[in-house]
């Protein structure tokens, strides 16, 4: 049936339809839709021009936007125009959603979203001869539309599109923030596929270059047979902003850059910010069959016609996502590290203190985390700060017994394991673990190696080490020796005002002046340090008297009575003597004698005095070094059988049995 020109003809469409489908539209949505069109109809360039008023400068008067694509064939019109919700356009799909665009034929109408009025310019080939005409319509009356007569053209073919009656909501602020952000955002892998493709606005071109993370061009090649293969041209690229369309995606496309079919990665939704898309090029892709089944699953079974490409098809997406997953190991590794960082600026990790032991127990259970996180970021992402804070807190429960079932069970409890998973999951503890191991040996061993030095300079009286010089700045700087908890007050001889000063500062984070009236305030301590005892959460402090065994041999009762004079002023003071603060003094010493013995009420701890807030010793140093060497020596001797089980494991097939073994032996318990 012949067009009738210059009348006006109805779109076969309900006002129903029109808004439920249009209310979903932004500006720059629907603006999008004609740049998709353009593209639609094979353009390879699209211009956008915003005309605005003279009078009113953050006004606009008028929107263009024209392409040099084929353009809309008059004859075809009613096929192209009239229908709404139906197109000639549809593509294959694959997977949840398209990208797919013009499919449904209602693009054209969006311009309800931004303008009053829309008239289609447009020029088409056709018997080698260019024709002209124009559409208009009105969103007083979307089902409506007049057409012109065909005209012949000299000019090549494209569509100019024009919007009259601008909302005000379009300014140059939105242009520049919201606008170019989004086009940026939906069109960046399209515009990737080829430099032919252009998109400029106002005659700047869009640029998108800040969004690319990383991009890599590359041949695939699938061995279909012992005397065949296939060659696809591949294109990867990571986004370091999030595309408009939900998912990372494959696009598929024969070498005319027609999209065939769309596939979502298997990289979607695993909490991460791992944007990405991998474009595949190949007129292998034109077996694809246009047409749509019921639902998804008829869907893969009609992407081809050969059962022989459908294979072929099937190992290429395979081999895909696994170069997609290769790809993401070092950016989950550099996430991992950002990772630690956020969760620490969240204070969610256990309290570690300031010394060795805790640093190598705080960096071993950041290398589980970073571990974990490289193998499921979901993990981290599915909780909130008080989850981590207790999610945390049993992995650094775990690390310290070493109970890698009891790490499983955790992890179950808040993501669903397959095998595969809990076999990396595995690897990682035991890696992580004998780090750690290995790192706390070599910490020990160097520990060991002090104390030796520690029995030279008491011991070996021709070194004639001084109190001061040698020996008092020799446990100064290896505090360990009386505790790992611990932090040093002062050393070198301070006086108690100085040593309270410091004491509050540590406690409290006060800094300030204090005054002491004891007649013995300027007496001096040779040690003085500070820590939380683990058992209470309380403060717990040590003050040390040291005598060097060179000089003074056997220690006396006016030894005693002066880290007594000590204890009086500390005792007397407010501020020191708090009742949630547990206080310890040591006098150490060659030996004692018969006096200081008869005195001692538990000879095993060297115990002279017991009171409600402290406690009064007197040790040799013979006893303080073995008492150390030999936790060390047993904590080492614990540790290198640990390490011999765990460099042991040849393979992740040992870690599994083992790991299996236990838990069934477990279950049997039960």
């Amino acid at each position: 049936m012949p067009i009738d020109q210059n009348t006006s003809r109805s779109v076969e469409i309900t006002a129903k339809g029109i808004r439920k489908i249009l209310n979903k539209y932004t500006p720059e949505m629907a603006i999008s839709e004609y740049i998709w069109n353009a593209f639609d109809a094979k353009a390879s360039k699209v211009d956008i021009v915003f005309k605005f008023n003279p009078s009113a400068l953050e006004t606009v008067s008028c929107i263009t936007v024209s392409d040099n694509g084929t353009g809309i064939c008059y004859e075809k019109l009613p096929e192209n125009f009239l229908k709404f919700y139906e197109s000639p356009k549809a593509v294959f799909k694959v997977g949840k959603g398209t990208i797919t665009h013009g499919k449904n034929g209602y693009g054209r109408f969006t311009f309800y979203k931004f303008a009053e009025f829309a008239k289609w310019e447009t020029t088409y080939l056709k018997k080698n001869k260019t024709t002209s005409y124009n559409i208009k319509i009105s969103n007083d009356n979307l089902k409506d539309y007049v057409i012109s007569d065909p005209i012949p053209s000299k000019g090549g073919t494209g569509t100019l599109v024009e919007f009259t009656g601008i909302s005000v909501s379009i300014s140059p602020c939105y242009i520049n923030t919201v606008l170019k952000p989004y086009l940026i955002a939906e069109f960046a892998w399209f515009l990737e596929l080829s430099k032919e493709y252009k998109i400029s606005i106002d005659g700047e071109e869009l640029d998108y270059s800040s969004v690319i993370a990383d991009s890599v061009s590359f041949n695939h090649i699938e061995n279909v047979s012992d005397s065949k293969s296939l060659t696809f041209s591949c294109k990867y690229i990571r986004w370091n902003a999030k595309m408009n369309d939900e998912y990372s995606r494959f696009y598929f496309l024969n070498t005319n850059l027609d999209l065939k079919i769309t596939k979502t990665t298997l990289l979607n939704k695993k909490g991460d910010s791992f944007w990405h898309s991998l474009i595949v090029v190949d007129d292998f892709f034109n077996e694809v069959r246009d047409e749509e089944g019921d639902n998804e699953k008829n869907i893969q079974y009609k992407l081809f016609d050969q059962t022989y490409d459908k294979k072929i098809f099937s190992h290429l997406v395979k081999s895909l996502n696994s170069y997609l997953k290769e790809k993401r190991k070092p950016y989950l590794k550099s996430q991992s590290a950002l990772l630690v960082t956020k969760l620490e600026k969240e204070h969610v990790f256990p309290y570690f203190r300031n010394n060795d032991w805790d640093k190598a127990r705080k960096r071993s259970l950041e290398d589980l985390v970073k571990g974990l996180y490289e193998v499921e970021p979901a993990i981290f992402a599915q909780l909130n700060k008080e989850q981590k804070r207790i999610f945390i807190g049993l992995l650094n429960l775990v690390m310290d017994s070493g109970e890698q079932e009891s790490l499983f069970k955790i992890l179950e409890a808040v993501i669903e394991l397959d095998s595969k998973e809990r076999t990396e999951f595995a690897k990682i503890l035991e890696t992580t673990r004998l780090k750690q191991v290995i790192s706390t040996i070599n910490l020990i061993s160097d520990r060991l190696l002090t104390v030796n030095n520690l029995k030279e300079i008491v011991f070996n009286h021709e070194l004639k080490a001084g109190e001061v010089k040698h020996l008092q700045q020799f446990i100064e700087k290896h505090y360990w020796i009386l505790g790992e908890e611990y932090r040093l007050v002062c050393a070198e001889e301070v006086k108690f005002e100085a040593a309270l000063r410091k004491y509050v500062y540590i406690l409290r984070g006060v800094d300030q002046k204090v005054f002491i009236s004891h007649p013995d305030k300027y007496k001096e301590m040779d040690l003085f340090i500070t820590g939380t005892d683990y058992r209470d959460g309380k403060p717990h402090n040590v003050v040390l008297e040291i005598k060097n065994p060179t000089t003074i041999k056997t220690l006396t009762s006016d030894h005693v009575t002066q880290i007594k004079k000590y204890i009086d002023v500390i005792l007397s003071v407010d501020m020191f003597n708090d009742t949630n603060e547990y206080w310890s003094f040591y006098l150490i010493g060659q030996d004692y004698d018969s006096i200081i013995k008869e005195d001692i009420q538990d000879i095993g701890q060297g115990l002279l005095r017991k009171k409600d807030n402290y406690c009064l010793y007197v040790k040799k140093w013979s006893e303080i070094i073995n008492e150390v060497e030999r936790r060390l020596r047993y904590l080492r001797e614990k540790l290198q059988t640990e390490r011999s089980i765990l460099s042991s494991k040849k393979s992740l097939d040992s870690i599994m049995t083992e790991t299996l073994n236990n838990s069934a032996a477990l279950d049997k318990a039960k």
